[in-house]
């Protein structure tokens, strides 16, 4: 298999390279067929992905790919970073069996691509503000307020430009601006933007790297779910061996979800539940 510049991380703990035969009451049963299955995932941003500096991924993904693979022993999972454009291409060619990196629904990914039927990330969507600031407590009262977003598309963007067309009378004073997005959350604290609308695991990533004083305003799921599909899901091929390890890999999102596995690694790598 031609490299193609990745890089192929593997389990070795978690995984079995050849067949394996259970024992019960000293009786040997029939040995069952492992099968290696390729992941790619771009191993970025934190705390979603990084790279340590011995070149072992780390973050939520990789720690979700792991629990995933201990209830899952029939399946060999072997890791390989690459972009993230070339996870699909990935997934495209055959090359890849699963692709893993905070992955939203979009109608013409599920065109190409089966998604899992349940998410493993939940992003939670609100408008950020300056601490103790109480004039803009939800969507209603953004009307007026001045707001930076970075022209290439994404949902603050779409989100504002949709809010000023539903309106017009009293729209939402819009910059755009490719500025660094810190330079805006700086902005918020100083008091000189009134606000933005990010998401949660980026504020609190603010505050712990800059300690910054700002205010998140979470906001009703049918409200978010307007500004953006905050759920994140693994996606496999439209093929045969992708519906079979689909239904494999659901089956262990609820048991972990069940055994609350889902909620620890969360919290571990988020500080509070994103897989609710």
């Amino acid at each position: 298999m031609k490299k193609m510049g990745h890089k192929t991380l593997l389990w070795g703990l978690l995984v079995f390279t050849l067949p394996w035969a259970v024992f019960a009451g000293g009786k040997k049963e029939a040995p069952q067929e492992v099968t290696r299955i390729l992941i790619g995932t771009s191993g970025s941003p934190a705390p979603y992905g990084w790279v340590n500096e011995d070149g072992t991924l780390d973050g939520y993904d990789s720690a979700v790919i792991q629990a995933v693979q201990e209830v899952l022993p029939q399946y060999q999972f072997i890791v390989e970073k690459t972009e993230f454009p070339s996870i699909f291409a990935g997934l495209d060619s055959g090359r890849y069996t699963i692709g893993v990196n905070n992955i939203s629904w979009r109608k013409e990914r599920e065109e190409k691509y089966l998604y899992a039927k349940n998410h493993y990330i939940y992003n939670d969507t609100g408008i950020v503000v300056r601490k103790g600031r109480t004039d803009i407590r939800g969507i209603e009262d953004l009307g007026g307020k001045t707001n930076v977003v970075s022209p290439g598309g994404a949902f603050p963007q779409l989100f504002a430009e949709e809010y000023n067309a539903a309106h017009p009378d009293n729209p939402i004073k819009i910059t755009y601006s490719e500025e660094d997005g810190v330079k805006s959350f700086q902005d918020i604290e100083k008091g000189t933007l009134d606000f933005l609308v990010s998401e949660r695991v980026i504020v609190e990533s603010r505050r712990k790297e800059f300690g910054m004083d700002l205010d998140f305003i979470s906001l009703p799921r049918e409200e978010q779910e307007k500004i953006q599909n905050p759920k994140a899901y693994f996606i496999f091929p439209r093929t045969a061996a992708g519906e079979k390890i689909r239904e494999a890999v659901d089956n262990a999102f609820l048991q972990l979800r069940a055994s609350g596995k889902l909620k620890e690694l969360s919290i571990k790598y988020f500080g509070y539940d994103i897989s609710q």
